[in-house]
């Protein structure tokens, strides 16, 4: 991890930012007040530094691969892990962890949910039973390999339902549990030959759509590149769990092998605890989640319990989808890509 993107907060930092989390009620659906609040809270009380790199991320001049943020304010009791898609405000004692990780939502982008993904405006990524073998944040007994989250819609027709960047911060913490991983692309591509950087910039591959937005006759994209743009601040799509991308050469299969590896050389693990925060840039920073069993209080319960938000520079994409909370939108059937 380079430390140049880790930002702690002092001791007085996070008391004064605690105090000023808890006097705002959470907003499940996400409302324009809601977010307009926690705005003008995070200006007044949030330090100057932390609201300057989250500026510069949202401007996007020069973006940041990911930002790692520590000794953040935590929710003073947590009694058990609920159900991820029932909304449970009995589970711990505030809403500390929603709002902390809206106001850091809301100052690099807007925040917004697909209902699947997650039903409220913040997501609980928290295993179950039923989803053990999904390929999925809800998902433990597979591995979620590196990926850039929904990389096939950004070439959905009129619509680009990838997310600028995602959020993670930690609930409850599992010591049995998995590592987030990053990878800058960026650092990746510059150990490749030419050959295959040209061979992942070329229309040679189909992007399926994610498991989840499969629900019209089109699954893939047209061919299309991995990789498009300079070098320096490219566009990357890559997805390197099974079945998700098809390589339509040999040349394209043998520099997405070699772009899987080099990806993994440079990646590095993360423990998503309580107190912390990642922003994860998704135009060129891959995510990974290990896969594990994890372990489960006295009441049968898991003990990871993370949260997650998708951010957009802007909700005009989701325009056409149907609203069903403020900001959480249902999909229709996917068009062509």
């Amino acid at each position: 991890m380079d430390t140049q993107h880790v930002f702690t907060l002092t001791d007085a930092e996070r008391i004064r930012l605690g105090k000023a989390l808890s006097d705002i009620a959470y907003d499940p659906h996400g409302s324009l007040r809601y977010i307009t609040d926690l705005r003008i809270m995070a200006l007044s009380i949030m330090p100057r530094r932390l609201i300057d790199v989250l500026a510069e991320q949202r401007a996007s001049i020069r973006p940041r691969p990911y930002l790692v943020f520590k000794n953040l304010p935590t929710d003073e009791q947590v009694f058990s892990t609920p159900d991820p898609q029932i909304f449970s405000p009995g589970s711990k004692s505030h809403w500390i962890s929603e709002n902390l990780i809206m106001t850091f939502a809301s100052l690099v982008g807007e925040p917004y949910s697909i209902d699947f993904e997650g039903s409220d405006i913040v997501n609980n990524l928290i295993p179950t039973k039923t989803a053990k073998r999904e390929y999925t944040g809800l998902g433990s007994e597979v591995e979620l390999d590196f990926h850039i989250e929904n990389a096939a819609l950004r070439f959905m027709e009129d619509f680009n339902f990838s997310p600028l960047g995602l959020l993670l911060t930690g609930v409850r913490h599992d010591p049995q549990g998995p590592l987030t991983r990053l990878a800058d692309a960026r650092a990746a591509l510059k150990r490749l030959s030419p050959e295959d950087v040209e061979c992942l910039r070329a229309p040679a591959f189909r992007i399926k759509v994610p498991y989840r937005w499969r629900r019209g006759e089109i699954m893939q994209t047209e061919p299309t590149a991995l990789v498009r743009g300079h070098l320096d601040l490219p566009e990357v799509s890559a997805v390197f769990y099974p079945d998700m991308v098809e390589p339509l050469t040999a040349a394209a299969a043998t520099a997405m092998s070699n772009f899987y590896a080099a990806i993994k050389e440079v990646s590095f693990g993360v423990d998503i605890t309580p107190g912390s925060l990642v922003y994860i840039d998704n135009r060129f920073t891959l995510h990974s989640r290990d896969k594990f069993s994890g372990s489960f209080d006295e009441a049968g319960n898991p003990m990871r319990w993370v949260q997650r938000v998708f951010i957009s520079p802007n909700l005009w994409n989701h325009r056409n989808l149907t609203q069903v909370k403020s900001r959480v939108f249902q999909p229709v059937d996917a068009e062509a890509c």
